[in-house]
């Protein structure tokens, strides 16, 4: 084994998705403490609108985290003991969690070579329990959500899409968001 000599070490931390933060951000969290609306109110409001016209979708509903969205979307559908949800293998624990968290059962489908939810294997996950399934749009890359959308109908399961990773991402010249289903972002 050969031996070799670091030369240039860091000597200061390097960080990790340092933000960027500018007098603006600043001001318009000061604003937010100086008005008493801390968690709702017309701020949360206006970017709730904001969101859904940058996305393309009739409504946008703020809530503290993609985990969050994913928990309310489901139980929006009433997802619970004895159901079924189609979640891939490639994701954050969140997707199968939440499931979980409703009582009802995470059903692992795997991924393909682009680490989206493989079709097929969406398709032999399927059982009479299987009420929806969860795409992942993976590290900003959409799903192919057109396979996804006319084999969940034709199933009569709901789709949710995942997209923690997507926010800005396109799929068929649309912004994800904009297809018509629901989807869960994360900022």
């Amino acid at each position: 084994m050969a031996d070799f000599v670091i030369t240039n070490r860091r000597t200061s931390f390097l960080p990790y998705a340092l933000p960027s933060i500018g007098e603006e951000e600043i001001c318009e969290v000061a604003d937010s403490l100086r008005s008493g609306w801390i968690t709702t109110g017309p701020k949360v409001k206006r970017f709730e609108e904001q969101f859904a016209e940058y996305v393309g979708a009739r409504h946008a509903i703020a809530v503290s985290s993609c985990t969050a969205a994913l928990h309310l979307a489901l139980a929006a559908l009433d997802i619970g003991p004895g159901d079924e949800v189609i979640v891939p293998t490639l994701t954050f624990c969140s997707t199968a969690n939440v499931v979980r968290h409703l009582g009802a059962t995470p059903v692992l489908a795997d991924v393909d070579q682009n680490g989206h939810i493989s079709l097929g294997a969406i398709e032999q996950a399927i059982t009479p329990r299987t009420r929806a399934v969860i795409p992942v749009h993976y590290a900003g890359q959409a799903c192919d959500l057109d396979d996804i959308i006319a084999m969940a109908a034709s199933h009569r399961i709901k789709v949710v899409e995942d997209a923690a990773h997507a926010v800005g991402s396109t799929y068929a010249g649309r912004k994800i968001g904009s297809h018509g289903i629901i989807v869960a972002f994360s900022l």
